[in-house]
């Protein structure tokens, strides 16, 4: 072989072993392999958890975004992860949780984010510490027709629930928080905006 021909093989070699290197140490912005991989990472990072994982939900209309619904302590948390072109890597909003109060029938909390459009995604989610209530409900407006369209869920055994919706241009007619028993009546309503 010739000489330069040795020295270009060694040089890719070593560029092969620069890279490897960079990957290995997380100084390129490789995402994670998982979206269950990045939750735990962004959690690390924010010197929070590990949280017990409730419920993982893929967002409605997108196959790239997936939300923990999880808690730690007594804390609960929805915090988002997106798939990139790199991989898995953390979402918009806060990684973070909410205490949950037990002084109050339900703790909630929610986000709101863009994500570069005029549509707004929104999450609304929370925990329900009052073993009465067995339904939550979320009195709002649809921002297209402009007639009430309550979203509701029913608990579960984790006793958390969580929305998710999207409306355009930041619309946010929300009314109130409910929780009603098996029968249907009102045990909790917390007036909203």
């Amino acid at each position: 072989m010739r000489r330069k021909t040795i020295w270009t093989v060694a040089e890719w070699l070593l560029v092969a072993v620069l890279l490897l290197l960079l990957v290995q140490e997380r100084m390129l912005p490789i995402g994670s392999l998982s979206a269950e991989e990045a939750f735990r990472d962004s959690e690390k990072s924010f010197h929070y958890g590990p949280s017990e994982i409730i419920r993982k939900i893929n967002e409605p209309d997108t196959r790239n975004q997936v939300v923990f619904l999880s808690r730690y302590k007594d804390w609960f948390s929805a915090p988002s992860v997106v798939k990139r072109a790199t991989g898995w890597g953390p979402g918009n909003g806060s990684v973070g949780g909410m205490k949950i109060d037990p002084n109050k029938p339900l703790s909630y909390s929610w986000e709101g984010n863009s994500g570069g459009s005029s549509m707004m995604r929104y999450k609304f989610f929370g925990y329900v510490p009052d073993d009465r209530i067995s339904t939550v409900e979320l009195l709002k407006t649809d921002s297209v027709t402009g007639k009430k369209a309550p979203l509701r869920e029913s608990l579960l055994h984790d006793r958390m629930f969580i929305f998710l919706w999207q409306d355009k241009n930041g619309h946010r007619e929300w009314e109130a928080i409910r929780g009603l028993d098996s029968n249907g009546q009102v045990i909790f309503e917390e007036k909203l905006n």
